[in-house]
């Protein structure tokens, strides 16, 4: 395997850059991926380019080492899925992915990446979406806040968009409209973006955005595949043009008990005064720092003036600044030193043994890539910290492939700052970085594609518990036809990240992440089940209900969830499962996102014969009453509607938010579904009104409750 992207030399050294690229490669493609350019903004983003054809998806990956001393091969990270081709060239920036576990930390908090961009499949869907920018439009100049505006549409259903800047993805749209035109064929969006532009460097940015739709929905058993299809807009360019820039902080997630400081930073295109407002949800100030020159750098403990506690809750960082007529300090402008994310202590300091070809051509590379036993007699050896070699890398920098181009470095050496005197500017905005200090708490998400085999499973009624053989009707079908076909769930995967990506952006921790065999059927069973160690769980498979009695469950009509292992799959009766715990941080709150997952007439026999799916410390069971389809947004509107509300400040209830959440999902699909869907809750009649933030304990009596959320 060869690294590629030699910097240079210096003083008879040959550099290898921190970042390594190998050559691209896909899985199952026939033509071949090659990267065409790579650069390093001055955050330390990489930049990526390579040949692509349309209507190709993309998957990129990244490593920390060529080899994995402890087996021998290369092991890769997933950087980031479903990425649509551009046309002939794309391009994409790595800005880290947070959202992963374990986190994946911004390049400049790495001492090498390499990179792979592998072809994971093309549009499915007989039309792809159209998509654009329209606001602002080419060569504009941006400053502050800017709404950002993509319209899309399309003739296919789930019609959705995300924006990128500089081919980073941004967070969801702020607000958004759609309809249906007057056939009721033509499905359009017209979503907005606020982006702060004084989070970025000075200088010229490139805005796109992409739409994505499916051929139907999937969810039920025995219904086919959907097909799933991107648009991508044309580029605009624009330009960023501020006093503050490059607004930046230390910590995605900020939880001062795990002993965390948020740093915040900022660099100014003229020397200012300046001035830092910590602020409450309400904007209302709970700390106040001021200083003066070309920068701001500041370490927050999480406290409020003269050291008070604060809670846990959504904090902004309020920006204010006004010229001051001196001269700013040498080697800054509106791009700047340092920015994006401080690099670790122990990435600057650590000292670690490099190597090169003993002729003195090739790439330097640390030691530690190279398997042990390998013959390194032809080699050179030395030793160096990871910042040393960023310091001779930045020597040599321009003689490289891997370059600081005037778009990335923000106009580097710009000319004295003639814009306005004074500017402010609320933060953050731009992902991951989310205004919330404290960990909220734990959560934890399971959930089955049934995609092992491709195609499928074709699952056989379990026995019944009386004689041999017998088996349970399912859905009222006989015993002998109640062999269901559970298709792929392919659109799962990007429904749980969506939620995953809401919790931890309002500061919930992921206690575990299990997909498909990374779970079996014994990790749901009983009072050991892995969701008790959590305190809010959810739970995505298929899902089905029994008309006969089972008297494996205490002759009731009980609620089938079939789990997948390798090549087949078995039943998980709901009975089987003992949800809730009474530790502080011990199960809750389940939803089970599932077909069936609280039918109605079983689960009143299942509560009648005392064989309900939990025990008496959970608060709240959330499933559904009827076949419930998924959908991009089920779970995560859930999500965001009990941490943060329909509106930011007003979180709902877990079960109102569970009802409201669907019914928003559902309605923005624009789909017509076969049938009515109910979504259900159940549990402690004490806990209906529990909020993530304040609850009440079980007090004995239960309730169930169905509502419809479509149509």
């Amino acid at each position: 395997m060869k690294i590629i992207t030699p910097l240079g030399a210096l003083a008879g050294v040959a550099l290898a850059a921190l970042l390594c690229i190998q050559p691209a490669r896909s899985f199952g493609q026939t033509n071949n991926l090659d990267f065409t350019g790579v650069s390093a903004n001055v955050e330390g983003a990489i930049r990526m380019s390579w040949n692509s054809t349309p209507g190709e998806i993309y998957e990129i990956d990244e490593a920390d080492s060529l080899i994995d001393t402890n087996t021998g091969t290369i092991t890769w990270n997933v950087l980031y899925e479903n990425y649509p081709s551009q046309g002939t060239n794309t391009f994409w920036l790595d800005t880290g992915n947070y959202f992963a576990d374990p986190e994946i930390v911004h390049p400049s908090q790495s001492p090498m990446r390499f990179y792979r961009v592998v072809l994971t499949g093309t549009n499915e869907t007989p039309t792809i979406p159209v998509v654009a920018v329209v606001s602002p439009t080419n060569n504009d100049s941006l400053s502050g806040d800017v709404a950002v505006t993509v319209s899309a549409y399309s003739d296919q259903p789930f019609l959705s968009t995300k924006l990128y800047v500089d081919g980073q993805e941004m967070n969801e749209a702020d607000s958004s409209t759609n309809w249906t035109d007057i056939s009721g064929v033509t499905n359009y969006v017209q979503d907005t973006y606020i982006i702060n532009t004084c989070e970025w460097p000075n200088g010229p940015h490139t805005l796109f955005a992409t739409a994505r739709v499916q051929t139907g929905a999937s969810g039920t058993h025995d219904v086919g595949d959907v097909g799933i299809g991107y648009g991508v807009s044309g580029s605009v360019p624009v330009t960023y043009s501020n006093l503050i820039t490059r607004i930046s902080f230390s910590q995605p997630f900020f939880a001062p008990e795990d002993g965390q400081t948020q740093h915040v930073s900022a660099v100014f295109a003229a020397n200012v005064d300046w001035t830092l407002e910590i602020q409450d949800v309400n904007e209302s100030d709970v700390l106040t720092v001021t200083g003066s020159g070309g920068t701001l750098a500041y370490d927050w403990d999480g406290t409020g003036t003269g050291g008070t506690n604060l809670p846990t809750g959504t904090y902004t960082y309020l920006i204010t600044a006004t010229t001051n007529g001196l001269a700013l300090p040498s080697g800054l402008s509106g791009g700047g030193e340092g920015g994006g994310s401080v690099p670790s202590p122990e990435f600057a300091e650590s000292s670690m043994l490099w190597t090169m070809s003993s002729e003195g051509s090739g790439d330097v590379v640390p030691l530690n890539l190279y398997p042990p036993g390998f013959d390194t007699n032809a080699m050179t050896i030395f030793e160096a910290t990871p910042s040393e070699m960023t310091a001779l890398r930045s020597a040599v920098m321009g003689t490289s492939s891997l370059t600081l181009t005037s778009e990335d470095s923000g106009g580097a050496a710009s000319a004295a700052y003639s814009g306005p005197s004074g500017q402010n500017s609320r933060a953050p905005k731009r992902p991951p970085i989310n205004p919330v200090k404290g960990r909220a708490g734990v959560y934890g998400i399971a959930y089955d594609t049934y995609a092992a085999n491709g195609t499928g499973f074709t699952i056989a009624s379990p026995d019944n518990g009386l004689h041999i053989g017998q088996k349970i009707q399912l859905e009222g079908h006989s015993g002998a036809t109640s062999t269901f076909l559970y298709k792929p769930l392919k659109t799962y995967k990007q429904e749980a990240n969506a939620f995953i990506a809401t919790m931890k952006k309002n500061n919930w921790s992921q206690g575990f992440a299990k997909v498909d065999d990374g779970f079996t059927i014994n990790d749901l069973r009983g009072s050991g089940s892995i969701f008790n160690g959590v305190k809010l769980g959810v739970l995505m498979l298929h899902g089905t209900y029994g008309t006969s009695l089972d008297f494996n469950a205490n002759q009731t009509k009980q609620i089938y969830f079939p789990i997948t292992a390798g090549h087949s799959a078995t039943y998980l009766r709901a009975n089987e499962m003992s949800l809730g715990s009474s530790a502080t941080n011990g199960l809750k709150w389940m939803a089970i996102a599932a077909c069936n997952s609280l039918f109605h007439s079983s689960w009143t026999t299942m509560q009648t014969g005392g064989t309900v799916p939990y025990n008496g410390n959970l608060h709240l069971i959330l499933g559904t009453d009827t076949v419930a389809w998924t959908g991009e947004h089920v779970v995560s509107y859930w999500a965001k509607y009990i941490t943060v509300g329909q509106t930011n400040g007003s979180p709902m209830t877990v079960k109102d938010g569970w009802i409201a959440g669907a019914k928003q999902a559902y309605l923005e699909t624009h789909f017509n579904y076969v049938n009515p869907i109910k979504f259900a809750a159940s549990g402690d009649s004490a806990c209906q009104g529990d909020k993530l933030q304040s609850y009440s304990d079980p007090g004995g009596s239960s309730f169930y409750v169905s509502t419809q959320v479509w149509p």
